[in-house]
Order: C-alpha cells, then sequence, then structure tokens
C-alpha cells in the first residue's frame, strides 16, 4: 500500500481477529458494570443498620433510594452527550471519579438529608459513565459481535449486585455501616485510576475528530496485529457527522420514531423488572414460601439472567431487533407462571430462574441496540438518554408494586400484573424493528485496502 493512503476503518474493526486487546476493552467495561451492579444495591444493604443506628422510620429511606436513581436518570440523560464531543474515556473516567468520590464521602453522611445529596451526586457521575462505556464497547465491535460484548460487559453487574452483598454481609457486623460506602467508593476510584491508563478511546469517535491523530494509529495497530499500517496512514470513517445539539439529532433523519419506541421499551422494561426485584420475595412469602427460600428465589432470578446473557447477545447477533421482541414476549407469561396457585416449590424455582433468564436477557438485549442503533456522532447520547428515562421505569416499578400490593391483591393477579409491561416492551420492540428499517442506511466498509497483511 501506497504511504498516505485513506484507509477503511470501519473494515479493520469489522475484520479484526480476536485478540488480548479487543478482550482488554471488554474486561474494562464488565469491571465498570462489576462496580455499578455493587453500587445499586449499597444503600440496601447498608439500609438496615443505618435505620438502627439513627432511629429512624423504615419508610424515611425511600428517598434517598429514590435520589439515587434520579441522580442517575439525569447524569445519563445531561451529561452523556459530552462524550460525543469529547470523547467516551474522559467521561467514563471522570464520572467514575464523581461517583467515588461521593460514595466515599456517604460513609460520613449523619443525616438522611446529607445522604440524599450524596447518593444524588453520586448517581449523576454513574450516569454519564455507563451509557458511553456500552457506546465504547460498540465501537470496538464487528457489527456481528456488538450485542454479544455489551452482554459479556453487563453480566458483571450481576456479579457486583450479588458478590457485593456477600462481601457486605461479612464486613457489616464488624465495621458498621459505612464499610458498605467505603468499599462502594474506594473501588470505583481506584479502578479509575487503572482506566486512565489502560483504557483506549473510541476509535470510530478519533476517526470523525481526527483522521490522522497518532492516537487512532496506535489504536488500529493494535486491532490489527495481523496488518503492516504505514505510519502516516488516514483513517477514513464511512459515517455521517452533523453539528448541532446531539440530542436534536436523536429526533432527525427519521430517527424520531426509532428513539420514542426505544425510550418507551426501556421504561416498560425497567418498570417490570424493578417491580419484580423489589416486591418478588415479598410476593412469594405472602403465598406461603418461607422466608430463606424466597431469598434464595430472587437470587435465581438474577443468576437466570446472567446464564442467558451470552445466549441472549448471541441471539440478537444473529436475528436482530425482531429476536429481543420475542424475547420478551416469552418473559411474560414466563414472569405470569410464577404466581400459579400450589405450583410445587422445585417448579416455582425453576420458572423463576427461567424467568430472569427472559426478562434481564431482553433487558441486555435492549442495552445492545441503544448502543448500535445511533450513528457514532450521537451514539453516546442515544445510550445515555435511553437508560436516563427508561429510569422512569425503575422508579415507577416499585411504587405501582407497592399500590397493587396495597390493594390486596391476590399473588397470581400481582405476577399477571409484572408481567404487563413486558407485553407492551415487546410491542415497543417489535414496532422499533419496522421504524429501524426506514433509516438510511449507512456506507458499508470496503474490506480492500486495509492494509498489507504481515507475512
Amino acid at each position: 500500500m501506497a504511504r498516505g493512503e485513506a484507509i477503511d476503518l470501519g473494515a479493520l474493526i469489522e475484520t479484526q481477529p480476536r485478540s488480548a486487546f479487543s478482550v482488554a476493552v471488554v474486561f474494562w467495561s464488565c469491571a465498570l458494570m462489576f462496580v455499578e451492579g455493587y453500587d445499586m444495591q449499597v444503600t440496601a444493604y447498608a439500609a438496615p443498620a443505618m435505620i438502627n443506628a439513627w432511629h429512624i422510620d423504615k419508610g424515611a429511606f425511600g428517598p434517598v433510594f429514590g435520589g439515587g436513581l434520579f441522580g442517575y436518570m439525569l447524569g445519563a440523560t445531561i451529561l452523556s452527550h459530552l462524550a460525543d464531543r469529547v470523547g467516551r474515556k474522559r467521561v467514563i473516567v471522570g464520572g467514575f471519579w464523581l461517583f467515588g468520590l461521593f460514595t466515599l464521602a456517604s460513609a460520613f453522611a449523619t443525616s438522611l438529608g446529607w445522604l440524599l445529596a450524596l447518593r444524588f451526586i453520586a448517581g449523576l457521575g454513574l450516569g454519564g459513565s455507563i451509557p458511553t462505556a456500552i457506546a465504547l464497547n460498540a465501537e470496538y465491535a464487528p457489527a456481528n459481535r456488538r450485542a454479544t460484548r455489551i452482554a459479556l460487559m453487563f453480566l458483571g453487574y450481576t456479579m457486583g449486585a450479588a458478590g457485593g452483598g456477600v462481601l457486605v454481609a461479612a464486613l457489616l457486623p464488624r465495621f458498621g455501616w459505612p464499610v458498605a460506602f467505603l468499599i462502594g467508593g474506594a473501588a470505583p476510584l481506584a479502578l479509575s485510576l487503572v482506566l486512565l491508563r489502560t483504557l483506549p478511546e473510541s476509535p470510530r469517535f478519533l476517526a470523525l475528530r481526527d483522521a490522522s491523530s497518532p492516537r487512532l494509529a496506535a489504536i488500529a495497530a493494535r486491532l490489527r496485529p495481523d496488518l503492516v499500517l504505514p505510519g502516516d496512514a488516514r483513517f477514513v470513517l464511512h459515517e455521517a457527522q452533523e453539528r448541532g445539539l446531539p440530542l436534536v439529532h436523536l429526533f432527525r433523519e427519521g430517527r424520531a420514531p426509532l428513539t420514542l419506541l426505544l425510550w418507551a421499551a426501556f421504561i416498560a422494561s425497567f418498570l417490570g423488572h424493578h417491580f419484580l426485584t423489589s416486591w418478588l420475595p415479598t410476593v412469594l412469602v405472602s403465598d406461603g414460601l418461607p422466608l430463606g427460600d424466597a431469598v434464595i428465589a430472587a437470587a435465581l432470578f438474577q443468576g437466570g439472567g446472567a446464564f442467558g446473557s451470552v445466549f441472549i447477545g448471541r441471539l440478537v447477533d444473529r436475528r436482530g431487533i425482531p429476536a429481543v421482541a420475542a424475547i420478551f414476549a416469552v418473559a411474560a407469561p414466563l414472569v405470569a407462571i410464577i404466581g400459579v396457585p400450589g405450583l410445587r416449590e422445585a417448579m416455582l424455582m425453576g420458572a423463576v430462574f427461567i424467568a430472569g433468564l427472559f426478562v434481564l436477557g431482553g433487558q441486555f438485549g435492549l442495552n445492545a441496540l441503544a448502543g448500535t442503533c445511533y450513528p457514532t456522532f450521537i451514539r453516546s447520547t442515544g445510550a445515555g438518554w435511553a437508560f436516563g428515562i427508561g429510569r422512569i421505569g425503575s422508579i415507577l416499578g416499585p411504587l405501582v408494586g407497592g399500590v397493587l400490593i396495597g390493594l390486596g391483591l391476590p399473588s397470581w393477579v400481582l405476577l399477571i400484573c409484572a408481567a404487563v409491561p413486558f407485553l407492551v416492551c415487546a410491542g415497543a420492540t417489535l414496532c422499533l424493528g419496522t421504524a429501524s428499517t426506514q433509516l438510511p442506511r449507512l456506507q458499508q466498509p470496503k474490506i480492500p485496502n486495509a492494509g498489507t497483511v504481515k507475512r
């Protein structure tokens, strides 16, 4: 190849071999999600001990739980667009610094008001980082492996939520409630220092900013160690780049139906998901299941999601958006089956596990869609707003469940109600597939002129 000739970056990414470099990107993203999984549960871990220590009513902790989710929602919607302007790495690392510092400060809170403010600000940082990490993963992955990589990334979430509980349970009796926040703050601060040195910037983002960037050339060489790339290479990315506020572009070029349907799917999915995770043990106990078994059932629900993450990711890579719609359509009756009266305990546990596989697997599929259905110049904004708007469902799910339980409805009716959002999500996702076909297609990367093969 002649020196200085343009190289198709899309072709390099699409034809990249499996390498330690690509595995490292997934690994560090999984580490981010591990910390998020811990954080989403940290207040719940500490709450019982704090209630006893501060002599306050249990209900007073409600705003604290909501404050973290509200901060996440604002962080995802407001901060994520920065990643489309200044880069993925800066927002991911900066968000984790913000999240880590204010989670660490929560260990020294002396009142619910201070704790609420600290959890809100910590949520801002986390909300900016996680959708941006999804965009980063999508931009490193070949098109036929994007959903799988994003699903692997979210495997860290379930591991963090479960593993964090075991760790805090062991340390809390000896060190008190602050230890939960000390761990939750120290971990992201330490991780952000590591990421500052090891996490690479998105090659697609760099290509849109400066096609001759030395950073881009170095990343391309690591992506394709089997090729000899000229030192003064100019990398070309066949994608549109528009000026203006990224949020506005979510509704231009025919994207408005896609964006609104994606938001509706996220709201419905999160509503059903958090309805179940918040109230499933309570519902099962009220139906006669021992408390210990109800807790095991809740863990099996999460375990099903972890087990199915890679399976669902591969299915989405092969079948696309219709696969996500089908997953949610199957999830709805499986959730309803959990409430069938007189179900044997072994069958109940199996139903919970399989329901978790499809409910959480469907969510992983939606996460992948949020990271892949927008072009590079608005990808982080698109993923961030989908996650942020979806948090409306996270907040509504426990509230709706509480209202229905307060009405004294039988368990089988409650589980049918919990299944309805997944049917809504299936419908929205199916329509999303139709809307996506109306969008103009990006020019496919050309494999020739990608470089010369090393001998």
